[in-house]
């Protein structure tokens, strides 16, 4: 179903406040655009920059990609990225909509999935910082070798935006519906062990002018996901790619 405007209050508050951070971005002419003409209720939406991301951190959760900007679950000879953010009503809605064509995609190892968990709605939860503290989660998960079980297991347990979010205990009861057992987890979870890593990542997009989530792209071509049959949209985007 497509996704309805916010007021221009919402994201106008947005704006404001990411101006106030440590690391003003500069808003690009595509960004702005996007924001005004696609800017939707439930999407995670982010200024772009030119700027370098900034050095990578020593610590990323396996499965990371060799810049350290995203996780990859899967091999093959197209890539897709996907952009999203726990936060997200429009990511978790998305993730349900390609679920089953991703996993007929993964079987024949026809693509690299790439996952890039982002923290743009780290302002819309009550205190902030849901959004990074969930990402840090998912890849303490990939650590433990189920990070696309516990990604899912997120979205299934989405918290509305405002509330606090779930909280550290419900983020470690969360990995136990999944099979993820033991203290690594735990402590990975509760020491926020992969922060520096969401940041990266969330910094990593928006210089690549990722403006909103969810955004997916096939080869580095983004995908208008809005219409009726998003998963459609995207083995028909991976055919293409592969001739």
């Amino acid at each position: 179903m497509p996704p309805t405007q916010p007021t221009d209050t919402s994201v106008r508050d947005m704006v404001t406040r990411r101006h106030r951070r440590r690391r003003t971005l500069l808003i690009s002419t595509v960004a702005t655009v996007v924001i005004a003409a696609a800017a939707v209720v439930g999407a995670g939406l982010v200024r772009t920059n030119n700027s370098d991301p900034g050095k990578a951190p020593d610590r990323a959760p396996a499965g990371a990609t060799a810049d350290k900007a995203g996780l990859a679950v899967s091999g093959g000879a197209v890539r897709v990225d996907l952009y999203l953010d726990y936060l997200c009503p429009e990511c978790r809605n998305t993730e349900r909509a390609i679920a089953a064509d991703l996993k007929g995609l993964k079987a024949g190892r026809g693509v690299r999935l790439v996952y890039h968990p982002v923290a743009f709605l780290d302002d819309y939860s009550s205190p902030g910082g849901y959004s990074t503290r969930a990402a840090s989660a998912a890849a303490c998960a990939a650590d433990r070798g189920r990070f696309e079980e516990y990604s899912s297991a997120l979205f299934e347990k989405q918290p509305p935006e405002r509330g606090p979010g779930l909280s550290d205990e419900q983020l470690i009861s969360t990995a136990e519906d999944v099979g993820i057992k033991g203290d690594a987890f735990t402590r990975c979870v509760r020491d926020a062990t992969h922060r520096p890593w969401v940041k990266y990542v969330s910094e990593a997009a928006a210089s690549r002018r990722v403006s909103l989530t969810p955004t997916v792209m096939v080869d580095g071509k983004r995908l208008d996901m809005t219409g009726g049959d998003p998963g459609g949209t995207l083995v028909r985007a991976v055919r293409e790619a592969r001739r």
